[in-house]
């Protein structure tokens, strides 16, 4: 059996947003989750970069687990120094959010501005299993309280407080 692929999607860096202030929940809650991801032999996929990503990467290796970043653009060698495995898109704002989600079996959001809401729509529409967290500001608090992106209903937004909470229901929906 393969082992699970989890993505965590979210609140970026000051890469991306030089202008505001992180939000230290969320990256408080992205470390925790990162760890229980590796405890669970679960692999970790993210966009690479800062924020979110960092911190659930760094949870992830302090507790031996194997991490994947998928960047925008051509160069390699730019994702945060906690990423095993680096994926170079080739392409600018579309193609990253498309190959983290379609690589992975299911997927967490925090938090999260315009490149988050786009993974959420994919992972929608591509029926990924989904949890949003509900207390951290951003698209996935505005979606969890929604449990559909649209009328079509096609895919339950699982909705989660803690790291535990999220990954326990992603991990049941997975099962």
């Amino acid at each position: 059996m393969k082992k699970k692929q989890i993505a965590v999607i979210g609140t970026g860096g000051s890469e991306e947003y030089p202008f505001s202030k992180p939000d230290p929940n969320a990256y408080r809650f992205a470390y925790q989750l990162g760890q229980l991801i590796a405890e669970q032999n679960c692999i970790l996929i993210c966009g690479g970069m800062g924020g979110v990503m960092a911190e659930a990467c760094r949870g992830a290796k302090e507790k031996g687990g194997l991490t994947v970043g998928v960047i925008a653009g051509i160069k390699r060698n730019i994702t945060n120094e906690y990423v095993d495995v680096e994926i170079v898109s080739g392409s600018m704002n579309c193609a990253e959010e498309n190959l983290i989600i379609s690589m992975s079996d299911g997927v967490i959001a925090i938090g999260g501005g315009a490149g988050t809401l786009q993974e959420l729509a994919i992972a929608y529409r591509n029926k990924k299993p989904t949890v949003a967290i509900k207390d951290i500001s951003g698209w996935a608090a505005k979606l969890a309280q929604k449990k559909y992106l649209d009328e079509r209903r096609t895919q339950l937004i699982g909705t989660a407080i803690t790291p535990a909470e999220a990954l326990t229901t992603l991990l049941k929906i997975l099962d």
